[in-house]
Parts: C-alpha cells; structure tokens; sequence
C-alpha cells in the first residue's frame, strides 16, 4: 500500500490486461519489466484523470510511450487510469482500516495521527480517499485530524527508543525499591 508497491501492483495489473489482449493490442513486452511501473506514475496518471475534462490522456500517453509500450489506443488510457484510481482507492482504503481500528481501540474524543510518506504527500486523491473511508469506518463521536508528519520513520523510531529506555528506567527503579 505504499509508495514501494503501488506502483507494481498496477504494472501486475496491467501486464495481466496486456496478456489477456484487453490493453496494447494484445503487447506486454514493455509493461512485463519488473518495476518499470513506479509510483509516481500512478500519481501522474490520477493527475491526468482529475485536470483532464477532454479525457485526452496526455500524461497517461506519454507514460506509456517512456516505458515502451507501442500500441496506445485512448480506450487503453481509460483503462490504465482507471486501474491506476483502483490502485490508490484500495491503498487509501487499506491504511484507512488500520487508523480507524486503531482509533476505534483507543476510543479517545480528539487524536492527531500523524501521517508520513510520498503517497500522502503527494498523490492527488490519496489524501481525500483516505479521510473519507476513516470516517466511514470509526465508531462514535471520535475526533480525528491526519497532519502530515516530515520523517516520520525517523522520529518513529526515536520515539520507540525513548520509550524503552523509559519502561527500562521504571522497571529497574521498581526492582531497586523492592
């Protein structure tokens, strides 16, 4: 569901359209190399299907002209956007569980959850699936706000630290009075 996969998930997808003879004539050549695919073009792509109202495909042609694919019909592009919006839908609504289960589990009035990564950042939906599908999964009156977090896997694990070193501190104070 992160930036890593979802990139390959699509190009899976679509190599799999390609071999059925559903995208690209049938050619799949191109779209066959591991991790050709990245990302950002799932991103570029969704950006194309937001700006453009004409549904000309611009980005979407010239992604797949980079990577080699030869036969583009605009009947392809739709279908590349469209699994490329299943894609992000379902790595927004995958994240979304997990935060809505946990702040369901912690059941507080108002949490921040800090948020962290290049989707979030700069998908053009991602954000926007991700807050809709929490709301529709939490419990209650819960209060939540998303904030995006710069290096949060640093601070992640900074924060892990501190805390064993203060559980460790507890434990031997407690094993010191007994």
């Amino acid at each position: 569901i992160s930036g890593m996969y979802m990139g390959e998930v699509a190009r899976v997808v679509l190599e799999d359209l390609a071999r059925q003879g559903l995208l690209f004539g049938g050619h799949c050549d191109a779209i066959s190399v591991p991790h050709c695919f990245p990302t950002k073009f799932v991103s570029e792509i969704d950006s194309d299907l937001l700006e453009d109202d004409d549904r000309t495909f611009q980005k979407t042609y010239q992604i797949l002209e980079d990577i080699g694919v030869e036969t583009v019909s605009a009947n392809d592009c739709a279908n590349v956007a469209y699994v490329c919006s299943l894609v992000s839908t379902r790595a927004a609504h995958l994240t979304a569980a997990g935060i809505a289960m946990l702040l369901n589990r912690m059941n507080k009035k108002h949490v921040t959850v800090g948020v962290d990564g290049s989707v979030y950042r700069f998908h053009p939906t991602y954000p926007k699936l991700l807050d809709e599908k929490i709301d529709e999964l939490i419990v209650g009156d819960i209060e939540y706000q998303l904030m995006l977090s710069e290096d949060g896997s640093g601070r992640g694990a900074a924060l892990v630290a501190a805390v064993a070193t203060r559980l460790k501190e507890e434990k031997l104070a407690a094993l010191g009075k007994k």
